[in-house]
């Protein structure tokens, strides 16, 4: 699927503003993935319902893909399934909120400590590359590549640090949070402002000599500052906005 098969916005009322075909096979892969993009990427809005036969005549398959897509959703933590009503997006509050960034916190700073341990020269390189790409997606107002080109650049030092299953579990805490991550880079006060992603270049200076415990305290002391701010804009008056809600 390319950029163009992607809804430029949903909403309950009117669903993805898209019309697209899913061609290959498996089908039901297919369409797990195109959902999953569309939902860490903020297209599909939290509170999102999951018609099946909708979805069927959206991507231009068979119900039975759908079925299955729908249900790894359930099964991945991305989707919801409600008795007699079905399946939608699941919504954001501050509980997930706080257990998911405790723990990405915890996984993150060992493996960035791990990674700046072990990490070649190449590594720094690759990943002041990536801080190349998020300056320039981040000031044109590129929410999705910003964020897309962060996870990558972190991934550059996971990966050198050797341990594939902490990796593994991390990007499957990404495409959690990933909503919240949207909402946080997108609001008004940071769209278009390459500050927020400040930590990014003290981190590439500790890769590239290797200061393991500077490492683990900027990626650390970089979480703690984002569920701080996402709390706030989950937080109005001691509740969600009703938009996020579940």
């Amino acid at each position: 699927m390319s950029e163009a098969d992607l809804p430029t916005r949903a909403d309950e009322s009117s669903g993805p503003a898209v019309s697209s075909t899913v061609a290959a096979s498996p089908l039901a892969d297919q369409v797990f993935e195109t959902l999953r993009g569309w939902i860490v990427s903020g297209q599909l809005a939290p509170g999102y319902r999951l018609r099946v036969r909708d979805i069927a005549d959206l991507v231009g398959t068979s119900v039975m893909p759908v079925r299955e897509a729908i249900r790894r959703l359930v099964e991945s933590g991305l989707a919801i399934h409600e008795p007699y009503k079905g399946a939608r997006v699941r919504g954001l509050d501050t509980a997930e909120l706080e257990h998911a960034y405790d723990v990405r916190i915890l996984l993150e700073g060992e493996a960035a400590r791990l990674g700046a341990l072990a990490a070649a020269p190449a590594v720094a390189d690759r990943m002041q590359e990536h801080y190349a790409i998020i300056e320039s997606a981040t000031a044109s107002g590129d929410v999705t590549g910003s964020l897309h080109h962060d996870e990558a650049l972190l991934d550059e030092l996971y990966r050198a640090a050797g341990n594939e299953i902490i990796r593994d579990i991390i990007h499957g805490l990404w495409d959690r949070c990933r909503p919240y991550k949207a909402l946080w880079a997108g609001g008004p006060d940071r769209l278009g402002h390459v500050e927020i992603w400040s930590y990014q270049p003290e981190l590439i200076a500790a890769v590239r000599v290797n200061d393991a415990d500077t490492a683990e305290r900027v990626v650390r002391a970089s979480y703690e500052n984002a569920k701080t701010a996402i709390r706030k804009i989950l937080t109005v008056d001691g509740a969600a906005p009703a938009h996020l809600s579940r």
